[in-house]
């Protein structure tokens, strides 16, 4: 069947000189190791086609698309699984083969592209056809690493830049064409994955935890879909103030080349008041925490945490904790003003964001048809 959608392909780098340079039964479970950090991230709506020796071939549907940067975040989400594989392993060994010493030289690389593609059964598994895969292919011999130095990156071809739509990210990279035969010059955009992962390592953790003080009820929901389409729900201002009661508007600033992400403010306006919300921890796709601002310099902590379900739903926990600040006395007073003349609105109001949500998730579910792969 034809469709329109994303072709994206996941490669080792140094696949081939590691294995001819190492020994082979050290090399494979190195090999099958990174393997393992890749298919992990590999999840609903992307779909999993087949591996090609060092190079896992996937594809996503444009109807299945959660929202316009899905695609890089789940990049980048793989690439930081993969390094963070690898860089455990060279850490916590002390064998001193080839294939240990080598393992080093490893990396991977991206391939995305756009356009009209076939799919077909064949042995259990959905294989890809058209001449798009064709061209995906072909770019995978190219000269980025010579020209541009970069080992580790993301080749985004102008078809796939375009249909995800951030002009103000791809201003920010690096243009480059790519010969590739029959189908001539690929205009490609290529940026480095390594700041990505020094980023996502260095990066503070800041959660709520399901077990620490709460300003009031969570907000606990099974929704029908896998969590890189549910993270769309919480993350997206235009899905959010579809089923967030309580709020009269909702804009975002700070963002990045026009992505969300880490540092990012979300203002939720409120009559004639607004809300900020500043993003203090991001990662797609398992939680975000928002810190939300209140008077006299106290903020609180929410979190929106994402757990997948073994029938291919994600569980929800909106959790907020109690006020905190660098003040002591007046964050007593915003607790108590919380509490004694909040706490009820913002439960009913929480409730209410529940049904609401749940209604959108299966409303927009049975829009897209049960037909559709997921």
């Amino acid at each position: 069947m034809a469709q329109q959608g994303f072709l994206l392909i996941a490669d080792i780098t140094g696949y081939t000189i590691f294995l001819t340079r190492s020994e082979l039964e050290h090399a494979q479970g190195i090999l099958d190791a990174l393997f393992k950090s890749i298919f992990a991230e590999i999840r609903a709506p992307i779909i999993l086609s087949n591996l090609q020796g060092d190079a896992a071939l996937t594809h996503l549907p444009d109807v299945n698309l959660p929202q316009r940067q899905f695609p890089l975040d789940a990049i980048e989400r793989i690439y930081c699984s993969f390094s963070h594989a690898l860089g455990a392993m060279r850490v916590n060994t002390t064998c001193e083969c080839n294939a240990c010493r080598n393992m080093g030289q490893l990396d991977l690389k991206f391939f995305l592209h756009h356009g009209t593609y076939a799919t077909q059964q064949m042995a259990g598994r959905t294989e890809l056809q058209g001449a798009e895969v064709i061209h995906l292919h072909r770019l995978m011999k190219n000269s980025v690493t010579a020209t541009t130095g970069i080992k580790a990156y993301a080749l985004v071809t102008e078809q796939a830049a375009e249909a995800i739509g951030l002009p103000d990210f791809f201003a920010g990279t690096i243009r480059h064409i790519e010969d590739t035969g029959d189908f001539g010059d690929t205009v490609c955009y290529v940026y480095d994955l390594a700041p990505i992962f020094a980023r996502w390592r260095a990066t503070r953790r800041i959660v709520v935890q399901p077990d620490e003080p709460l300003a009031f009820e969570s907000m606990e929901c099974d929704l029908p879909v896998p969590p890189a389409m549910a993270w769309a729900y919480v993350t997206d201002v235009e899905k959010k103030i579809r089923w967030q009661h309580g709020i009269d508007g909702m804009t975002m600033t700070g963002l990045a080349r026009g992505r969300i992400g880490l540092g990012a403010t979300q203002h939720c306006a409120h009559g004639k008041d607004s809300i900020v919300h500043d993003i203090v921890d991001w990662r797609p796709f398992d939680y975000v925490t928002w810190h939300i601002r209140l008077p006299m310099g106290a903020i609180v902590r929410q979190m929106a945490e994402l757990t997948p379900l073994e029938n291919g739903g994600t569980h929800l926990s909106l959790r907020c904790a109690k006020a905190e600040g660098p003040n002591p006395v007046a964050t007593a007073l915003v607790r108590t003003i919380t509490r004694l003349a909040m706490a009820k609105k913002l439960v009913s109001e929480q409730r209410a964001s529940k049904a609401a949500l749940e209604r959108l998730v299966a409303e927009e579910r049975t829009t897209a048809g049960e037909g559709t792969e997921a």
